[in-house]
């Protein structure tokens, strides 16, 4: 399987994505991920991101912080 984490540009996102991406391989190391960071503001559309993710991937966390 493989899940794809989102950084949505949110104030810490990327931060926190990085801490799920080290949970995964953690406990979940038959789990792959791919860390990536949304192109374009965290409030509008990414339709290239969400075509990849639905050809590629088997999941997605968009992650938000603070």
């Amino acid at each position: 399987k493989t899940v794809y984490l989102v950084n949505t540009g949110f104030a810490g996102a990327k931060e926190f994505m990085g801490e799920v991406e080290t949970w995964f391989k953690k406990h979940r190391p038959d789990i792959k991920t791919v860390l990536v960071d949304k192109k374009t503001s965290m409030f509008t559309d990414d339709p290239e991101l969400w075509a990849e993710i639905k050809k590629n991937g088997d999941a997605a966390v968009l992650g938000v912080g603070g």
